[in-house]
């Protein structure tokens, strides 16, 4: 076990569970197939119920990613197990009684020896 795991590994999943947002985690099909006749997806997605902490970008933060419509997900690897964020998946949360989309652009574990939390930019669609 490596010391992140035993040092921090229990710190995001309780803090984040506590004081985060509820989302939806919609995890894409890897069978999925696109017919450009139709312009249509076939395959099936399964959603998780997971919470994260919801902020904006900074340009001070990350120079290539502060754009407007983009925002930042910190999710405990408890909620997705061993299972890494793919560009394929997406978000949904709610914002002002709006239910809000983020397509997934840019996956970021925090890892010691298994996942701990994910960083996950997201466009808003």
């Amino acid at each position: 076990m490596s010391l992140v795991d035993s040092v921090f590994g229990s710190i995001p999943g309780p803090l984040i569970a506590q004081w985060g947002t509820d989302i939806t985690y919609v995890k894409s099909s890897q069978n999925q197939a696109y017919d450009p006749q139709t312009g249509t997806v076939s395959g099936n997605s399964a959603t998780i119920s997971a919470k994260a902490v919801i902020s904006e970008i900074k340009s001070e933060e990350d120079a290539d990613f502060s754009q407007k419509g983009l925002v930042k997900f910190l999710i405990p690897a408890s909620y997705l197990g061993e299972y890494y964020p793919q560009v394929t998946d997406s978000i949904r949360y709610m914002q002002n009684g709006v239910t809000k989309t983020a397509e997934i652009i840019k996956p970021t574990p925090y890892r010691g020896d298994s996942p701990i939390m994910h960083s996950v930019i997201g466009r808003l669609g």
